[in-house]
């Protein structure tokens, strides 16, 4: 329970939702007691999952703009949540499902450990998720692949069969209390069904569909796509998928587009079916260059796509105009958000391009990131132009808010008060007759 614990703890951290950090924050305060509770629970058959709450993710376009779709994103409580992940650690460790767990061709979803000092590995050498996907593209590259037909599942998650997975995992699992638990870990009730509406049926609620953010879902996926898996990788072709992103590699472009279309009736039988806008018609050549799962591989070069690439540099924009609208509020007395100060705004975009550059660590294609470099610097000189123009036009007093920096007189004070002596008592009676006389003698 611990590990699982520590697990959702750290995921959460991330989290850009206040709500998820807020109520991660409140658990750990007791977090020894809490767990112990869950356990008890959990011993005594008792534990219930709390209903969750739908949140549709809107979908957008290669410009930032939304498409009208979304992503139906369940978010269960923390206690849920640690359980779930709890009976992930469980399941991971069942000998007869090692299989859907690690693929020579299917990854993501389920964290791989990384190499390290202790075993001897370097993190080229022992890679998950994206980049392991990637590594074996290149593999297969290596080997004589010439041609590539690449897809996505349409809403994936919500076509994979509760009943299917529980009677998979349940002829390997002789545990009927853990199948029991596991079926009700899948279940989705929402709390929120009214506020959604008619966005309500795009959510896993019967008994088609899991759950995005679950962590029980990747597993479930490469479970009911195990048969997939392994015919598409047959013959001549190799199929690298990453959840509901595959790419096929073959000898020739006939043979890419012919496993293109074994893919489309294999998911036939599974009741899923490709993306139209996601996926290719047929096979294209290599040497033409081709995208997979947001990473740009072209002949010699590995490089973040230009999605990608855009949408980090529209992130930082819009951090700085964020800053800026919040700097011109001052102007006109609205309250400012230290989190737009000029400080914080700089130390927020270096960590927003810290942490995408080290997202990409595999890619070799260094002219990209110097490019995208002068690109950030000069979104960053405009940004400290403006701000200089506005502090310039801003009361001298609001410069140290602008900047970051605390303002002593702004911090919040409950004084003590000082002690009136019978002598100050006497002082200030005296200051106050003076005063009256004054007032009186100007009225006459």
């Amino acid at each position: 329970m611990e590990r699982a614990w520590s697990v959702i703890r750290r995921n959460g951290r991330a989290s850009k939702s206040e709500e998820v950090r807020l109520e991660l924050e409140v658990f750990a305060e007791d977090a020894p007691t809490n767990l112990r509770s869950i356990k008890s629970r959990l011993g005594h058959n008792s534990f219930k999952f709390d209903l969750a709450k739908g949140i549709p993710i809107p979908k957008l376009d290669d410009q930032g703009k939304k498409t009208g779709k979304f992503r139906p994103v369940v978010l269960a409580s923390v206690e849920s949540r640690i359980v779930q992940r709890a009976i992930l650690n469980v399941l991971l460790e069942v000998p007869a499902l090692k299989p859907f767990i690690r693929t020579s061709y299917s990854f993501g979803g389920i964290r791989g450990e990384r190499g390290s000092k202790k075993d001897g590995l370097g993190r080229a050498e022992s890679v998950s998720a994206v980049p392991a996907a990637i590594k074996a593209v290149l593999a297969e590259i290596g080997v004589g692949a010439k041609f590539v037909a690449s897809a996505d599942i349409r809403s994936f998650f919500t076509r994979i069969s509760k009943e299917a997975v529980t009677k998979i995992i349940a002829t390997v699992v002789d545990d009927d209390e853990l199948i029991a638990l596991f079926r009700q870990a899948i279940d989705v009730e929402l709390s929120n069904m009214a506020q959604l509406r008619d966005k309500a049926v795009d959510f896993p609620i019967e008994d088609i569909g899991v759950a995005q953010g679950n962590s029980l879902s990747p597993l479930l996926g490469n479970i009911i796509l195990a048969d997939f898996d392994q015919v598409m990788n047959e013959g001549d072709c190799r199929c690298i998928r990453y959840i509901d992103d595959f790419i096929i590699l073959a000898p020739s472009k006939a043979a890419a587009t012919s496993r293109l279309r074994k893919a489309e009736g294999l998911l036939k039988e599974l009741g899923m079916e490709l993306s139209p806008e996601k996926s290719s018609k047929g096979g294209i050549s290599i040497d033409a260059g081709f995208d997979f799962l947001g990473i740009n591989i072209s002949p010699g070069a590995v490089r973040p796509g230009t999605k990608a690439q855009s949408k980090i540099l529209r992130s930082i924009q819009s951090a700085f105009e964020e800053s800026l609208k919040a700097m011109r509020g001052i102007q006109h007395g609205q309250p400012f958000d230290r989190a737009c100060s000029l400080s914080n705004t700089l130390k927020r975009v270096d960590g927003m391009v810290d942490g995408w550059g080290k997202h990409y660590w595999f890619c070799n294609d260094t002219q990209v990131f110097s490019n995208l470099d002068i690109k950030i610097s000069e979104s960053i000189r405009r940004y400290l132009g403006e701000y200089a123009a506005i502090r310039a036009e801003t009361p001298a007093t609001s410069h140290q808010r602008m900047l970051g920096v605390s303002e002593l007189s702004s911090i919040a004070r409950e004084p003590f008060d000082f002690p009136v002596t019978s002598k100050r008592k006497a002082e200030r009676d005296k200051k106050f007759a003076v005063s009256r006389s004054s007032r009186e003698a100007l009225s006459s």
